[in-house]
């Protein structure tokens, strides 16, 4: 996780390049553009390019929905064998092997699959990184960063929502001539990041680890957000929220399901 802001870098210089990436890359780019050709037509500062990220954002978690219920599922199948597990893990504690084992012998027995949760996770990383290469590439040309796009509070979204910086880009004092933002969506960032990753842990079973990052990834996104263009920072806030409201409607109407689904 440390090296992810070397990483988001590395993706935004692979949109420079030939290839499949970037070919994808300036698919989204191209999609992005066309949604503005529709919000730029409203007012400042409601529309243009600010809307276009949340209407984007907004699209992709609809296209990824279907990931996410399957990786939602298994995750209350895998709470709903968390008695059992730890029964095993207690019994075992000193035979690995065994555990190993006995582990495998419950997730088959309920028709569990341990990757199921963590896969379509991983599956969307890449376009997270694609997106941030093309709110990245949009940012650097010229002809588009040259005009300031604000939305909101926010003077220009092509530069942080910071008041250390101004609407050019260029270091001020606090809150100096022409500030660009107020750190909002920096704090927005991290406290939907806090909840939305409190709402996917299991209350019954903590766990150090993910306590640990429910954390540290509140702190990064908020370093992000402060380091990168509010640009991004939208992308991040809008997705935490989506996926906010979108647990708590698989909660209530997938939880149910399964959990009937296992006593049939």
């Amino acid at each position: 996780m440390m090296n992810l802001p070397i990483i988001l870098m590395n993706a935004a210089q692979g949109a420079q390049r030939t290839g499949l990436w970037a070919s994808f890359v300036n698919f989204l780019s191209s999609i992005l553009q066309s949604l503005n050709k529709i919000t730029g037509a409203i007012p400042e500062p409601f529309g243009g390019y600010g809307l276009a990220i949340v209407l984007f954002t907004i699209l992709m978690r609809l296209i990824l929905l279907p990931l996410d219920i399957r990786a939602r599922k298994a995750n209350y199948k895998i709470q709903q064998i968390q008695p059992e597990l730890q029964e095993i893990q207690k019994k075992y504690k000193n035979n690995p092997e065994k555990m190993n084992k006995k582990t495998m012998e419950l997730y088959q027995k309920h028709q569990i699959n341990p990757l199921g949760g963590c896969l379509p996770m991983l599956l969307q990383m890449p376009l997270f990184f694609a997106l941030f290469a093309a709110l990245r590439s949009i940012s650097d040309n010229p002809a588009i960063a040259s005009i300031p796009a604000p939305f909101l509070w926010i003077k220009n979204i092509w530069y942080p929502d910071s008041p250390l910086i101004n609407m050019a880009g260029e270091k001020i004092a606090l809150f100096g001539p022409g500030f660009n933002g107020l750190f909002i969506l920096a704090i927005l960032a991290g406290v939907t990041s806090y909840y939305q990753i409190s709402l996917s842990q299991p209350k019954n079973n903590p766990n150090d680890q993910m306590k640990s990052f429910g954390i540290i990834m509140p702190l990064m996104s908020v370093w992000f957000c402060v380091q990168y263009t509010a640009s991004f920072a939208i992308y991040w806030v809008t997705s935490n929220l989506f996926q906010i409201v979108q647990q708590f409607l698989l909660k209530r109407y997938l939880a149910p399901e399964v959990k009937e689904g296992e006593t049939k």
